[in-house]
C-alpha cells in the first residue's frame, strides 16, 4: 500500500510571510497542535513548524545557539507560563523567523512501510507527503499507518 492511498490531503500549510498570529488562529479549532508545513508560491515544502519553535521564539537563548556554545550549560525546559510575551509580538513574527529547514518527508508513492521505517529513524510521529516535485500534497502520520495496517488484516 501507498502512502498516498492513506494521507490526509487537506493539510493546513503557511508560507514564510505568515505572521504568528496568523498561522495560530488558523489552528485554534484543532484538539492540538499539529506540524506546520512551510510551502512557497508552487505549493513546494520548504521548511516546517513545530511547537517547539513556537516556544523557542520566545525564549531568551535559542536552544539550537545554545548548543554550538561549548560551555553553555542547557537550562531546564523553559516555562511557558514565565514567557514574557509582547502584545504584538503575533504580528511581528513570522513564519520565516520560526521554522526548521532542517526536516524529513515521504513522496506520495512511497510504500506505508517505507513510510514508517522514515518515522522510526527521525523519531517524528508525521511526514509531510511530497510528489516528484516536492510539492506538498498530504500529510501522513503513524496513526494513519496503524489503522492502514488493522484494515489490512481486516481487524477494522
Amino acid at each position: 500500500m501507498q502512502v498516498k492511498e492513506i494521507m490526509f490531503k487537506n493539510v493546513i500549510a503557511v508560507t514564510r510571510s505568515t505572521t504568528l498570529k496568523e498561522m495560530l488562529t488558523k489552528f485554534t479549532n484543532f484538539h492540538s497542535f499539529p506540524v506546520v508545513p512551510v510551502i512557497d508560491e508552487e505549493r513546494k515544502l520548504i521548511g516546517m513548524v513545530f511547537l517547539r519553535n513556537i516556544i523557542d521564539a520566545f525564549s531568551v537563548v535559542k536552544s539550537h545557539i545554545s548548543k554550538a556554545i561549548a560551555f553553555y550549560e542547557e537550562k531546564e525546559e523553559e516555562d511557558i507560563f514565565r514567557i514574557e510575551l509582547d502584545e504584538s509580538a503575533g504580528n511581528l513574527i513570522l513564519v520565516d523567523d520560526i521554522m526548521d529547514t532542517k526536516y524529513f518527508y515521504v513522496y506520495e508513492d512511497a510504500t506505508i512501510e517505507e513510510a514508517y521505517r522514515q518515522m522510526k529513524i527521525y523519531q517524528k510521529d508525521v511526514l509531510p507527503v511530497v510528489d516528484k516535485e516536492e510539492k506538498l500534497v498530504g500529510i501522513v502520520g503513524i496513526f494513519d499507518i496503524i489503522l492502514a495496517v488493522f484494515r489490512q488484516n481486516k481487524i477494522i
